[in-house]
């Protein structure tokens, strides 16, 4: 079957450049040349033996990086090249960096496309075929398992407690989950679930780009009330080499093999754990009902915006340790907060949390309130079938804009 390739740029000459070269060349075929950013991703969300994407970096309304960073979210197999005026390590670097396979310049030689289109084609059928495999894979809609990513405002909000919490509850409902502690300088899993095991995620790294099952397999701990693990490294000097390419490939194939993708990115922001609140279809922000933790929370969603990793009212805040005690309640909270609150709030349960934690038995936290109170959070997550009726839906409590 003949190289399938897709042409996103506006400029006229130089698509119907790279077509003349194209047709110069064997078993390769140009299926469409589309003018704009959402054209491009609806052909490579729904065209299913697509190849390559040739995506130029003046193209809008998004940009060639940010699409090829949507490509890659969506389509991981589909080799995206950006074509630029610049082919130097800066170009190559960003390019990279937001998932392309390569970079070529805007008058490439014949040899050089043919080259280019070959390798990075040879790539993306192996992929498809590796991720093809898997049950797991929505090839109609380009999506797959879903990525719930937990960050803490500060240190000591919850977000370890619950992503761990909700990838047991999604596992015990039979779902296929893996949990990823993205903390990566101070992630401390194995005490919760009371593991041990030699391989993280930094021994991903090199791979990356070529993981295979077995590469993977080895990497994962598989718990035995039901999620798979991958750690955070034991020394947390080796946080820095979890790149931001590394992490969107490795949370990719994730993403490809598991229903359900739980993150704990913890309180500290790294390459690896801002690519993952980027990826994530949800991304929360675990506060305590304190004016700094609050306060903390709005300024970790600003620095995510200007980042451009995402807006604040893409991201969500859950409450923890409430009580109707407290003098501060949802719906204050989300006036300081001006973000999407949600619904579901959890309680303290502190002693039956320290006993868990303790005894290295997280999935038996003995406390009724706390476990529904997960098991809520985990349907308005998406992490768990809602059951039917009104009282099954969860929902956000929109926040107006404000602050204090």
């Amino acid at each position: 079957m003949s190289i399938q390739i897709l042409i996103g740029t506006a400029d006229q000459e130089l698509a119907g450049r790279l077509r003349t070269q194209i047709a110069e060349l064997a078993d390769v075929e140009v299926v469409g040349v589309e003018t704009g950013s959402g054209d491009v991703l609806g052909i490579a969300s729904s065209h299913q033996e697509l190849d390559v994407v040739l995506i130029d970096e003046d193209i809008t309304p998004q940009s060639g990086q940010e699409l090829i960073r949507e490509i890659a979210m969506r389509r991981p197999h589909v080799a995206a090249v950006l074509i630029s005026e610049r082919v130097d390590e800066d170009v190559l670097t960003r390019a990279l960096e937001a998932g392309a396979r390569g970079v070529l310049g805007r008058t490439p030689t014949l040899e050089e496309l043919n080259s280019r289109l070959t390798s990075v084609a040879e790539w993306s059928r192996g992929m498809r075929r590796w991720l093809g495999a898997n049950p797991g894979i929505d090839e109609i809609g380009g999506r797959r398992g879903r990525v719930v990513a937990l960050a803490g405002a500060k240190g000591g909000t919850g977000a370890t407690t619950l992503a761990v919490q909700l990838a047991l509850t999604a596992a015990a409902a039979g779902r296929t989950v893996c949990l990823v502690d993205m903390d990566l300088q101070t992630g401390d899993i194995p005490t919760y679930l009371d593991m041990v095991h030699r391989r993280s995620i930094a021994d991903l790294v090199g791979v990356a780009d070529e993981l295979s099952g077995t590469m993977l397999a080895d990497a994962l701990f598989v718990h035995d009330a039901g999620p798979h693990v991958l750690l955070a490294p034991s020394e947390g000097e080796r946080a820095e080499d979890v790149t931001s390419l590394a992490a969107r490939q490795i949370l990719g194939v994730l993403r490809s093999r598991y229903e359900v993708v739980i993150v704990d990115c913890g309180a500290f922001m790294t390459e690896g754990s801002v690519s993952s609140v980027e990826m994530a279809d949800q991304a929360v922000i675990t506060v305590t009902p304190d004016l700094p933790c609050l306060r903390a929370a709005k300024r970790l969603a600003h620095l995510w915006e200007r980042l451009r990793v995402r807006k604040p009212d893409q991201v969500s805040v859950v409450l923890t340790r409430q009580s109707r005690k407290n003098e501060i309640q949802p719906d204050f909270a989300a006036r300081i907060l001006g973000m999407p609150l949600l619904r579901t709030t959890v309680p303290p349960a502190f002693r039956a949390l320290e006993r868990a934690i303790n005894n290295g038995a997280l999935a038996r936290v003995d406390d009724d309130g706390f476990r529904r109170a997960i098991a809520q959070l985990g349907e308005e997550l998406g992490v768990l079938p809602i059951p039917t009726g009104p009282e099954g839906r969860g929902g956000l409590l929109r926040a107006k804009a404000g602050g204090t």
